[in-house]
């Protein structure tokens, strides 16, 4: 009777030990679950925040916006650098001529004003003078809006030849507009953020 009881009371310890073991074992194995779903969410709570992804405060398309300053007032003869989001090069102011007919085709504004521009490409891309002369328009005293180019075959051509990187072109723009005490040539006006803003400013006694 003595060795029935002993081994009831064997028997039951060891199964509460087995219960216990087993009941420890699975609260380790949730702790190391939990652990390891917390350092998951905190590293993906770092890279959301950017803190900890390397980034360097740079835009999406690895560009850090225009560096080159706006160059405002200049006058003819200056060279300005003109830096926006395809290229980059320097102009030079060479000249103005104020006619009132261009060939036989009479001004419909008041007069026409032909500029003379030398471009330096400072790119690695070729460019025209169309491309670079895109946002390039003539104001005058009374109209600040401004005047866009043109040309016209056998007084003005078109300025679409490339220039080669590091090469130099001349060419001319064509504007017609209203006569005026003073004008200004601007180029990226209104587009800050994409270019570097240019002017030059002349009057009419200036001109040749």
């Amino acid at each position: 009777m003595k060795y029935l009881c002993f081994s009831i009371v064997l028997s039951l310890g060891l199964f509460l030990t087995a219960c216990n073991e087993e009941e420890q074992k699975n609260t380790t194995e949730n702790d190391d679950v939990s652990e390891g779903t917390s350092e998951s969410e905190s590293g993906s709570d770092e890279q959301e925040d950017g803190s900890d992804d390397g980034t360097t405060g740079e835009t999406e398309n690895g560009e850090e916006g225009i560096s080159v300053e706006d160059q405002l007032g200049l006058k003819i003869g200056d060279t300005a650098t003109v830096e926006n989001n395809f290229t980059e090069f320097e102009m030079t102011l060479d000249g103005v001529e104020l006619t009132e007919e261009a060939g036989e085709t009479p001004s419909e504004q008041g007069n026409y004003v032909i500029v003379d521009l030398t471009i330096t490409n400072s790119s690695d891309e070729p460019l025209t003078g169309g491309d670079a002369f895109s946002s390039t328009r003539l104001e005058t005293k009374e109209n600040k809006s401004g005047f866009t180019w043109f040309y016209i075959d056998g007084v003005v051509e078109a300025w679409d030849s490339e220039i080669a990187p590091n090469d130099t072109q001349s060419g001319k723009l064509l504007y017609d507009v209203e006569k005026s005490e003073e004008y200004t040539l601007t180029l990226g006006k209104n587009l800050e953020g994409l270019t570097n803003q240019v002017t030059y400013t002349f009057t009419p006694e200036e001109s040749k």
